[in-house]
């Protein structure tokens, strides 16, 4: 019979099998395995492929069945132009290097995109959570930008000047999230253009043809699927949320976004993919100094809990998570006289800069706007001054000349500092009008992601917009504020 290519085009390692089959003219029977009816758990197509996924390869007696191998083998097979898998020791390896990356890094999170955004909701029913739905984005969103970064960089390709298999592997993954409706190209130029330039190398024709069963998706009849793969869905989503919930249930941060050392903790945890229980607690309200918020005696935010542990100082709870989850080195670096440098900012802050923006916030706003206590002009304005002599420190002392407190690249430092100089920015301070400044905040909320930091400072730029505290609550809060006043 030939060769024999068994796949489903809704699924993206059999769109860039038959891609590239179709495009280097290799010829090939479609044996069409539809994952929608469960074919691929039918008893004959097990004998084909015991593990049970598409692609598989069978040309005479021979069987493969990872997409990778198989592209890999027909390049050779067919003698395929070198440029897709190229004969160069180093440029292949390059491509090497993707293809091992991509498992988990961009097939993985784009293949959640289009469950979350179309097949769970249209099989069971149940819309996914919006914490869930945001966790996902955030992953797919990250890895993007280390695609970007580490292997697309300023090249027309990933390796150089011609389309290579990276090239067709990471196009019809990111193109997974289509078929729900979500175009992960609409953000980047950059990445839109490369995307172009992989269809039109491709054909824009075979391109559309191998993509036109996913585009088509959210139009599928969700009731002429097999009630057996149904219930095999369902169980095994319902095994997932209880799997996420109790690892989310490992860790739980106790946070409120109008304070500057929840904010660190919540960018920090999410910038660096840490699952975690979000527990609100509500500082306007009275929330942390209730009887109801035993997890810190201390009556502050944020604290963590980890199963019997707890945490109660952001700082403390910042190095847990960077020790126990093993992040990037960068943000608490393993090099001596760097660590000292964040550790050197950390201390530092505390009752420079963590105080100054505090203040400035709750005497420029919160004070006259929440509490219907306006200060005087003196005490405002000597207040205001002070913060200006700390700026001038953070500038002179620590930043320096470089582009982040700790050196080349981003640290807890800068997360730490950002997050607080983003309360008096909050109450129309112009705590950034320097180009200096200027210019790091930019660099700090791009390593961060744009998208995140934004969302971790929505609260605190609408502070100006706080309605008037309730009697109940300013009775609450009241015997704390002559600290603040001070």
């Amino acid at each position: 019979m030939g060769l024999e290519l068994y796949m489903d085009l809704l699924s993206a390692p059999c769109r860039a099998v038959y891609i590239f089959a179709r495009k280097n003219g290799i010829p090939f029977n479609f044996q069409f395995v539809d994952l929608l009816k469960g074919h691929h758990h039918s008893k004959e197509y097990i004998e084909i492929n015991p593990l049970r996924k598409l692609p598989s390869l069978k040309d005479g007696k021979f069987i493969l069945s990872e997409s990778v191998a198989i592209l890999s083998y027909l390049c050779r097979k067919y003698s395929a132009p070198s440029h897709w898998y190229p004969p160069d020791l180093h440029t292949r390896a390059r491509v090497d290097e993707f293809m091992a990356w991509q498992h988990t890094a961009i097939q993985l999170p784009m293949s959640k995109m289009l469950w979350i955004k179309l097949l769970i909701p249209m099989i069971t029913g149940e819309e996914v959570s919006a914490e869930k739905t945001e966790q996902i984005l955030e992953e797919v969103n990250n890895n993007l930008q280390l695609f970007e970064e580490k292997f697309l960089q300023d090249r027309m390709f990933i390796t150089g000047d011609h389309i290579s298999l990276a090239d067709l592997v990471a196009l019809v993954e990111m193109m997974q999230p289509m078929g729900g409706n979500y175009n992960v190209f609409l953000n980047s130029p950059k990445l839109a253009e490369w995307r172009m330039r992989v269809e039109l190398t491709i054909g824009s024709g075979l391109f559309w043809e191998a993509h036109d069963r996913l585009v088509k998706l959210a139009e599928w009849d969700c009731s002429t699927l097999d009630p057996r793969v149904k219930e095999r869905i369902c169980e095994f989503l319902q095994k997932f949320k209880c799997l996420y919930r109790s690892l989310a249930m490992g860790l739980e941060l106790y946070l409120d976004l109008l304070s500057q050392p929840c904010r660190a903790a919540y960018i920090f945890a999410r910038r660096n993919g840490i699952p975690f229980e979000l527990r609100t607690v509500e500082l306007l309200k009275g929330q942390h100094i209730s009887d109801d918020f035993v997890v810190n005696p201390l009556k502050k935010v944020p604290a963590l809990k980890d199963g019997d542990f707890t945490l109660t100082e952001s700082v403390a709870i910042l190095l847990y998570l960077a020790r126990k989850y093993k992040v990037p080195d960068h943000w608490y670096p393993q090099d001596l006289q760097a660590c000292a440098l964040v550790d050197e900012y950390m201390a530092w802050q505390y009752t420079t800069l963590r105080r100054n923006c505090l203040r400035a916030l709750w005497h420029k706003v919160m004070f006259p706007v929440f509490l219907g206590e306006p200060l005087s002009p003196e005490i405002l304005a000597a207040t205001l001054a002070e913060l200006d002599v700390t700026l001038q420190l953070l500038e002179d002392k620590f930043l320096q000349n470089k582009a982040f407190l700790a050196g080349p690249h981003i640290s807890l430092a800068d997360l730490v500092a950002i997050t607080e100089l983003m309360h008096p920015a909050g109450a129309g301070c112009q705590v950034f009008e320097g180009p200096k400044l200027a210019a790091w905040r930019q660099r700090v909320e791009a390593a961060v992601g744009e998208d995140l930091f934004q969302k971790a400072h929505e609260v605190i730029l609408k502070a100006k917009d706080t309605p008037p505290a309730d009697s109940a609550t300013k009775q609450k809060l009241m015997p704390g504020m002559p600290a603040m006043i001070q």
